[in-house]
């Protein structure tokens, strides 16, 4: 027979493997090496080289923790992770590849594609690395899906009616995932889900282990806490006591340590006591999935409990309590994920008929469809600024619940901001986020700019989001058009202490002396040349920036009326000649007037190029008195001659040079106008 498409489950403390029966329709479980449904999420290695899978290594899991790894999923997507030399994604394979195998003696020909689901808070770094997992493992993995949607899909197809919503509460061994979902017509639309990674099953065991130690100390003395293989027995019995507390209102659990041994009775409410917080926590955590979803517990329809942790009784009592609804609990929890799965790879499936009827006479298949959506925002870290002071936020691209189609979703933003003058490249740190603290890095990308920037130049930032919830960014620059060559590199944060603030739109006022000594040595030449290259620089450094010419010499006049054309400015300023005198005064009194005219919100500028020999001094320093402090920046550039008086040109403006006339003043000119920044990208607000 032909080998079907899997459903996998790789869970974090179990994991299992189901396909849909061709003579059934119904998804069915696959017996796994353990003798089981379920395969222990275990895996024992030693220097590299994979041991046992299963039931087999959980048996050495605390005597032997340097070899035994539980939790792995906990890992994947940290490329810094090794246990025993492998990595996250090569010891996730191992227990793939186990259940590929199981799969082949079920089946007789070997298995080569499967969907495989993953926790709702998994980010693309996570998925990338379980697609990874599945890829070492020799399998084709068609797709990943949410294990909260799995669940819902095989709970779903045989109870939910079109335009009723379900809320899924799925507590794993080692997760907690809470999912709202809106069925019609066959689709399971996905509309919030939220979660905590960091707390399952397991930490509710591991409470009642506590409660075990902490009574046989109070009757023996003995802390048994470092015990390694008492506590890996004790372990298992608490895991078994919280099992039968389904049923029992009391529990026996066994201990025994350093030749002592009791039996320590636990109620199951005394250990409901214990854990009390840790259920308070998941009702807050799928209360904010509700309020996310701008919903509240009158609009759902079911609330499901899936996991095997879900058997818990006070889960289902806490659940109820909060939303008014009795929540069914799935007739096989450890199941109910793969035959979702199982059920998404078939692409349909048939309703469980009524006990004692034929499947075929009683049932039809029915599609199976899901839409995802982002359960986070996704976007990248960047610099805004707020009362002059510089924050690192989350700048957003693509808001969480959006919906993300069978081909993926692209989108872009255009106005992020090269900060510092000849900047070589820009990180984009990508993240998933819901606030500025709650956040988490999918990968940090260096973007090697080819040419030499300017501070302000704008860089646009595209996300692409395929049907698997995996991103990838590129960046394009802006003024160029050119895709920006990209590598990946560790994040951190920038210092802000050294971060310059943004520079609104600037609008400089070229002024130049063209008198007749500025016709001697090239000084009109070299003046002119400056102003063009500068010129140049500022208007491909911002959209908004502004150019503005004036020249003097026995008058003033505007040259070039403020405007954003290059070749316009450049028109104007080749055609100087010089003549007459230099009436500085006037040419200062005439960039003033431009500049005062300038737009509401602009940076203005007075650029003076001059060869420092004004007809009358005190005239021309009243003038530069005039230029109001603050609110109009005035540098001075005294060229090409000896006779320069530098301290009287200081005396105008602090900042004024003097250089020699066959040195290239563009650059110095550059200098005066430039402001130093941080190499990190920020964001216009």
């Amino acid at each position: 027979m032909d080998a079907p498409i899997l459903g996998i489950d790789l869970g974090t403390t179990f994991s299992a493997a189901a396909y849909v029966d061709e003579k059934t329709g119904l998804p069915t479980a696959i017996e796994t090496s353990d003798g089981t449904n379920t395969l222990a999420s275990v895996v024992e290695i030693y220097d590299g080289v994979i041991k046992t899978v299963g039931a087999a290594a959980m048996s050495r899991w605390i005597v032997d923790e340097q070899h035994v790894i539980r939790w792995i999923k906990r890992a994947m997507g940290n490329p810094e992770y090794r246990f025993q030399g492998l990595s996250a994604p090569e010891i996730s394979a191992a227990i793939l590849r186990t259940l590929k195998a199981d799969a082949k003696k079920r089946f007789g020909v070997p298995i080569q594609r499967a969907v495989v689901t993953c926790p709702a808070y998994f980010g693309s770094v996570e998925k990338e690395a379980t697609l990874k997992a599945g890829e070492l493992a020799g399998l084709i993995v068609d797709q990943l899906v949410e294990e909260p949607t799995a669940a819902a899909i095989h709970f779903g197809v045989n109870h939910m009616n079109d335009g009723e919503q379900i809320l899924v509460c799925d507590l794993g061994g080692g997760t907690y995932d809470a999912t709202i979902l809106h069925y019609e017509k066959g689709v399971f639309k996905q509309l919030e889900t939220t979660g905590d990674r960091k707390m399952g099953g397991h930490d509710w065991t591991t409470d009642l282990v506590t409660l075990v130690q902490d009574r046989f100390f109070a009757d023996t003395n003995l802390d048994i806490k470092d015990d390694l293989m008492a506590n890996q027995v004790l372990y298992e019995q608490c895991e078994k006591a919280k099992r039968q507390y389904l049923h029992l209102d009391s529990v026996t659990i066994p201990c025994s340590s350093q030749g002592q041994s009791r039996d320590i009775p636990v109620d199951r409410g005394d250990f409901e006591a214990a854990t009390e917080w840790r259920m308070q926590h998941l009702v807050g955590i799928t209360t904010k999935a509700l309020e996310k979803a701008s919903l509240g517990w009158s609009s759902l329809h079911w609330v499901l409990l899936v996991g095997g942790s879900s058997r818990l009784r006070r889960m289902a009592l806490a659940l109820e309590e909060a939303s008014g609804i009795k929540p069914q609990v799935s007739a096989e929890p450890d199941l109910s994920v793969a035959y979702g799965a199982a059920s998404v790879a078939a692409g349909k499936v048939r309703r469980k008929p009524r006990t004692g009827l034929v499947v075929s006479q009683t049932t039809t298949p029915v599609l199976v469809m899901f839409e995802r959506s982002l359960p986070r925002s996704l976007g990248t870290r960047t610099i805004v600024w707020e009362a002059g002071k510089p924050r690192i936020t989350n700048a957003l691209l693509i808001p969480h619940g959006t919906p993300v189609p069978e081909a993926g979703l692209t989108k872009s933003r255009d106005d992020f901001e090269i900060s510092a003058n000849g900047q070589q490249s820009v990180d984009v740190p990508v993240v998933e986020f819901e606030s500025d603290a709650d956040f988490e890095l999918r990968g940090n990308y260096r973007f090697t700019c080819a040419r030499t920037t300017s501070r302000g130049d704008r860089i646009k930032v595209t996300f692409h989001y395929d049907k698997n919830a995996i991103s990838r960014v590129e960046a394009v620059d802006v003024q160029s058009g050119n895709v920006l060559s990209r590598t990946e590199v560790a994040y951190q944060d920038p210092d802000l202490d050294n971060i310059v603030p943004p520079r609104n739109p600037r609008f400089v006022v070229f002024t130049i002396d063209v008198s007749a000594s500025m016709d001697s040595n090239g000084k009109l030449l070299n003046a002119q040349q400056a102003v063009i290259q500068n010129a140049q620089l500022l208007l491909a450094g911002g959209a908004l920036n502004q150019v503005a010419v004036v020249s003097f010499s026995s008058d003033a006049s505007v040259v070039c009326e403020p405007t954003s054309n290059l070749a316009e400015v450049e028109r104007c300023v080749r055609n100087m000649t010089t003549q007459d005198t230099t009436a500085m005064d006037r040419g200062l009194s005439t960039a003033l007037d431009v500049a005062l005219a300038a737009p509401a919100g602009m940076d203005r500028e007075i650029v003076l190029v001059t060869d420092g020999m004004p007809d009358d001094r005190q005239r021309a320093l009243d003038a530069a008195q005039r230029v109001p402090q603050g609110a109009i920046d005035l540098c001075m550039l005294g060229v090409g001659s000896a006779d320069v008086d530098l301290a009287f040109l200081q005396q105008m403006c602090p900042r004024a040079q003097v250089v020699d006339a066959a040195a290239n003043i563009s650059q110095v000119v550059t200098n005066l106008l430039s402001l130093s920044g941080s190499g990190y990208s920020s964001t216009a607000t």
